[in-house]
């Protein structure tokens, strides 16, 4: 972020925490209930995630040839892998013979040929077929099985971005990449640049499934208006009550949840002044990923629908660098609230989860300063309706 707009926030948040006010709109939204428990609106989201760049993970997490980790997203099990070259390459985990997943592990070191467990076929790490036991068989193969589907793929701002639909000529002439920058746009771009998350490591991943459509869990982030009965035992004290600043740039946003100590800031020189150390930034980089950006430490929660009433939540904390001993403390102990402030936001979305059904609700309200829920539901609307 520029400087000059860094401190033209700290002084619209010190502004709306004078005033007793925050940054608002000028009415209430509402969205349908059935939209998260319609079958048709879901097999449309699903097809969203297979058309967009999303995140699968960082890259500190394979940074040496043949480390790999897999995934099962939206129905398509991937396979992301470090090439010989140092480059990275993703496949669908699937043998182009009868189908049979190739690789099981979760992640690992060291590959050095794909080997599918059903019936021995053998593929190179850059997914071209080089052994089939008793080929004379497929002596008439055609072309198409002779390499695995291959997933366009992206090292960005230390993320691993991939498409779940297979690559084209348009995205080995740098179509991908230019559809990356085109959805992120330049504010966002500079933002994450400015982060300098390739410089990062992955501490303390963690997996989550909860019975949950997916939109409920990526809701539970987008307001601070829940945190003083929801989060009461355990990060409420620290943040002002429902102030924040929402800003939406085409699909993405930037969320300010101020903490208390900005107040300090009036007493001290703009020279001084720094909101990471006063309050969380929290990015939504649609549709799935959120990024809350601590003083020390930035945490990723990257969110994939599992079923219309089922979610996979991948949680990771980025460190500037692999902590010490007494660092690995430190933040463990930090995530242990983190961790126990998100089993509290589950426990609120598996509440209204049992609740879709009952018809006692038509539709969800959102208040005026609950921007964040309705800039993206109305970004999910507007791209199903194209």
């Amino acid at each position: 972020m520029e400087r000059q707009a860094e401190i033209n926030l700290i002084k619209e948040i010190l502004s709306y925490e004078a005033d007793k006010s925050t940054d608002m709109q000028s009415h209430c939204s509402s969205i349908a209930v059935d939209g998260y428990t319609r079958n048709d609106q879901f097999e449309q989201e699903l097809q969203l995630f297979k058309e967009m760049p999303i995140i699968v993970g960082h890259c500190s997490q394979i940074p040496e040839p043949g480390d790999y980790f897999t995934r099962d997203i939206c129905q398509v099990p991937v396979l992301v892998l470090r090439q010989k070259d140092g480059s990275l390459k993703a496949f669908i985990n699937v043998c182009k013979h009868r189908g049979g997943r190739l690789v099981r592990e979760s992640s690992g070191q060291g590959l050095r040929s794909l080997v599918c467990q059903y019936h021995a076929w053998t593929y190179e790490t850059n997914g071209q077929l080089r052994g089939v036991p008793h080929r004379d068989g497929f002596s008439d193969m055609p072309d198409r099985c002779k390499s695995l589907t291959e997933l366009p793929l992206s090292e960005r701002f230390g993320f691993i971005w991939l498409r779940l639909s297979p690559i084209t000529a348009d995205d080995r002439n740098s179509g991908f990449e230019n559809t990356l920058e085109q959805l992120l746009g330049d504010t966002i771009i500079s933002d994450l640049e400015g982060y300098q998350m390739d410089e990062h490591v992955v501490f303390d991943p963690k997996d989550f499934h909860r019975p949950i459509n997916w939109k409920l869990a990526v809701d539970t982030f987008m307001e601070n208006y829940h945190v003083r009965k929801t989060h009461k035992e355990t990060i409420d004290f620290m943040f002002l009550d429902t102030v924040g600043s929402y800003k939406q740039f085409g699909l993405q946003q930037r969320n300010l949840y101020p903490k208390k100590s900005i107040r300090s800031l009036r007493e001290k020189d703009e020279s001084e002044w720094h909101i990471r150390e006063h309050g969380n930034f929290l990015y939504l980089l649609f549709p799935n990923t959120l990024l809350l950006i601590e003083p020390d430490h930035i945490n990723v929660s990257i969110v994939y629908p599992d079923g219309i009433g089922h979610t996979q939540l991948i949680n990771f904390t980025l460190l500037p660098e692999a902590p010490s001993e007494k660092g690995t403390a430190y933040f463990r102990k930090n995530n242990e609230i983190l961790y126990r402030a998100l089993e509290e936001d589950f426990s609120m979305a598996l509440d209204v989860q049992s609740g879709l059904h009952s018809g006692a609700c038509e539709e969800f309200l959102h208040g005026r300063f609950e921007q964040g829920l309705r800039y993206f539901h109305e970004n999910i609307e507007g791209l199903l309706q194209k």
